[in-house]
């Protein structure tokens, strides 16, 4: 039971995270969000610090999962890449996750235990990126293909980091799409930049 409270409450304060942001994420509105009194938040997780701690990395873990699977699929061609990541990447990622990591990045800024786990997170998303493009590249050097994820990462992140301002709005999709094309073509010509 305390297991599941736990969660409970863990997925309440990503709610509000994505809600209302880190600073507005009250205990009040956590302990709302999770149905429970507030004196049982830290009975069953801890102080607020120790909630925020628990947030992350249980963020962290559930995209670790996540690009696990996307650096393992067996990509065809980088058209299919392109339509998983700007087309149809709901599986990918959910608005929810983006405003959550947008609010850590935020706070990582200066909590730094937050930031060594966030810089952990952004390590394995690159690194899952590169294992993509690698294979699907194979004759391109680690440098350029480092570059050109680091870059696709960028477009990825802007196009899902504006979503809730540029939701519907085709022509900028279409053209985060288009510039990571740019980008991936760039390595099929003489292998890199």
């Amino acid at each position: 039971m305390k297991l599941e409270r736990r969660e409970e409450i863990l997925k309440a304060y990503e709610t509000c995270i994505a809600l209302y942001g880190v600073e507005g994420a009250t205990q009040k509105r956590i302990a709302e969000e999770a149905e429970i009194a507030r004196p049982l938040l830290r009975h069953h997780v801890g102080n607020n610090d120790e909630l925020l701690i628990e947030v992350v990395k249980r963020y962290r873990d559930r995209c670790q999962i996540s690009m696990q699977e996307f650096s393992r699929y067996p990509f065809s061609d980088q058209d299919e890449l392109l339509n998983v990541l700007f087309k149809d990447n709901s599986n990918l990622t959910s608005a929810t996750d983006t405003m959550i990591a947008t609010n850590l990045i935020v706070v990582a800024q200066t909590h730094a235990p937050i930031k060594e786990i966030m810089k952990s997170w952004f390590d394995d998303v690159l690194s899952s990126f590169e294992l993509v493009l690698s294979k699907l590249f194979p004759h391109v050097t680690k440098d350029i293909i480092t570059i050109v994820a680091t870059g696709l990462i960028g477009i990825y992140f802007n196009l899902d980091a504006l979503f809730p301002i540029k939701n519907n709005d085709e022509s900028f999709q279409k053209n985060s799409y288009q510039a990571a094309k740019l980008l991936l073509e760039s390595l099929e010509k003489k292998g890199g930049l």
